[in-house]
């Protein structure tokens, strides 16, 4: 039995899902009586629920659906679309400790201590239309992976030589070819579906989605999104295994031996290699591992995702950890990709990239399974857009509102503004995503490109005594403009639109602050003191910036770089990370080549 494409026993457990999640964010709104509790949780969690909640934060229908629509479109190189960010990692280890010892509510707090009030300004207008970028890609991604499962989207038509899905990447390159259907499958929608009909169910499902995590998020911040992204977090891993190994044993398929030699009998070029010369050739591969970084310093949920733990090592670990869960699952992602575009290579079905996720869990699961996999798509977009919701409404809140417009605004009140602000963003997200709907890996990757042009102005701050605040607002505007011209204008290759703002960012942040007054030494001892102090020893504060941070402890300090030696905890926790990002590798390529 069906209502509205899905069968009874799918809705049933959508009922019960989004009931216990609305609960919950009912239950969390107690005890909420300021900015600290709602935007931070008061500091309180533990190891385990802050792993989870980096992992859910981090995880999102964007990454799941994304790296499966790119390679059932373009093979294997598709799980670049998660793993961009896979040597990135081992620098969370050292960046976590940092943002905790900043003590600060939102990141904007940190450009307005380090470079004053304007350019805290600047760094909100920046984040705020990167992460709405990112919560458009995962409200994107959640509508077309529902609306694959339940059927309600259409193929593209085919030209002489085949479909040809229209799914651009901004650079040039389509998203995929996949070869002309010689019949449409169980993997195809009905045929009897309109475009006009698809797209009312596509804004149906987006509406809804929206709405259930609007809601939690709205009564309980960031206590209800901790909450819910640890059992969120147990549903997304579930949904890296579930489907694989039933896409796997499809007779078209033949396991993974079959699947790498239907893969590799094609004439679409190496479906079977980690690098596609179209999009993720080696280079760009790299770059994005360079940026990678860059763009979680400019996180704004990197307060709350750094500093919600009790102390540095819940951080510290959930950080880096929660993201690393990230990159293992991700091997799973790619491997239902690959097992699903053999099927549709032997079958001659066609469907959109990205409503193939959606799809191959249609055909593979059963009618209560399928409810589970819905429930985790679900969960994926809700633990990441309540954490971007909380803290881009943060942001506004703390370092807009209460510092332009009513200074000495009360916490009740600022509490009440937080959750308005959270209302907007999600808002203005909604109508982003309409108009961004052709492409969820386009938009996974410009939110990407977005932040690293902050990015590189706030690692400047930490790391060189020189930057001041014109060298900061050089920095921005020139990384911004370069992204607009090589991305939006130039339609230049994608490893020019990662490089040129990096390196421009740089160099233009050097001769700002080279060229113009240094920043007042006193606020830049206090701030480099405060970033260097662990927490639990704010006695040293007061300190003196050469008896707080000693000259015996500083690593790097020519051309005015302040660079602290690395604890043995530091160093052996990047290794012991960096030699995991290797092995995921390594087993991929495993899995690949047999």
């Amino acid at each position: 039995m069906a209502f509205l494409g899905l069968h009874v026993a799918v809705w049933m457990v959508l009922v019960v899902y989004f009931a216990g999640m609305l609960l919950m964010g009912w239950w969390s709104r107690r005890g909420i009586h300021d900015q600290e509790g709602y935007l931070l949780g008061n500091r309180r969690f533990g190891v385990w629920m802050m792993v989870m909640h980096a992992f859910g934060a981090g995880t999102n229908p964007g990454d799941v659906a994304g790296v499966v629509s790119k390679t059932v479109s373009g093979g294997a190189s598709g799980i670049w679309v998660s793993w961009m960010w896979m040597f990135g990692t081992p620098f969370y280890w050292l960046i976590a400790p940092v943002v905790r010892r900043m003590r600060c509510l939102t990141l904007a707090d940190f450009f307005q201590e380090r470079f004053g009030k304007s350019a805290s300004a600047l760094y909100i207008l920046v984040a705020t239309a990167g992460m709405i970028v990112c919560l458009a890609s995962v409200l994107l991604a959640t509508a077309r992976t529902a609306q694959g499962l339940m059927g309600k989207a259409t193929v593209e038509a085919a030209d002489a030589n085949g479909w040809q899905p229209q799914a651009e990447l901004g650079d040039g390159h389509s998203s995929g070819t996949i070869p002309k259907p010689s019949g449409l499958e169980a993997a195809t929608p009905p045929a009897t579906l309109s475009a006009r009909q698809s797209e009312a169910w596509f804004f149906g499902i987006l509406l809804v989605t929206t709405a259930v995590f609007l809601i939690y998020s709205y009564w309980g911040g960031i206590v209800a999104a901790i909450r819910t992204d640890m059992v969120q977090g147990l549903m997304i891993i579930a949904l890296s295994v579930i489907a694989i190994p039933m896409a796997l044993n499809l007779k078209e398929v033949g396991g993974l031996a079959g699947m790498r030699q239907t893969l590799a009998a094609t004439d679409r070029g190496n479906l079977l290699s980690l690098f596609d010369p179209g999009v993720f050739d080696l280079w760009t591969v790299i770059l994005l591992c360079v940026n990678a970084p860059l763009s979680a310093l400019a996180f704004p949920h990197l307060i709350p995702v750094c500093g919600a733990g009790r102390t540095e090592w819940e951080g510290r670990v959930g950080f880096t950890y929660g993201n690393m869960l990230k990159r293992i699952c991700t091997i799973g992602w790619c491997l239902l990709g690959l097992a699903w575009l053999a099927y549709l290579l032997e079958t001659g079905s066609a469907i959109h990239p990205d409503a193939a996720f959606g799809d191959s869990i249609r055909m593979l699961l059963s009618p209560a399974l399928q409810g589970v996999m819905l429930a985790c798509v679900l969960a994926t977009a809700m633990s990441s857009g309540d954490a971007f919701q909380i803290t881009v409404a943060g942001l506004f809140s703390e370092n807009i509102y209460r510092v332009y417009i009513r200074p000495g605004a009360d916490e009740k009140h600022m509490v009440h503004v937080t959750r308005i602000a959270g209302i907007a963003v999600v808002l203005v997200s909604l109508v982003v995503a309409v108009f961004m709907r052709q492409s969820v890996v386009g938009a996974i990757l410009d939110y990407f490109n977005i932040l690293s042009l902050v990015g590189v102005s706030t690692a400047m701050g930490i790391l060189w005594r020189r930057m001041n605040t014109t060298g900061m607002f050089c920095s921005t505007i020139s990384a911004v403009i370069v992204f607009v011209i090589t991305r939006y204008i130039g339609g230049l290759p994608r490893h020019v639109t990662i490089a040129a703002p990096i390196l421009v960012g740089l160099v233009a942040g050097v001769v700002g602050s080279l060229l113009t007054r240094p920043p007042n030494r006193e606020a830049l001892e206090r701030f480099l003191a405060k970033i260097y102090v662990p927490i639990g020893q704010e006695a040293r504060l007061a300190l003196p910036l050469d008896e707080a941070v000693p000259p015996s402890q500083r690593w790097l300090t020519a051309g005015g770089l302040f660079v602290v030696k690395p604890s043995c905890q530091s160093w052996l926790g990047f290794l012991v990370t960096f030699a995991i990002c290797v092995l995921c590798v390594i087993v991929m390529q495993v899995l690949l080549k047999g």
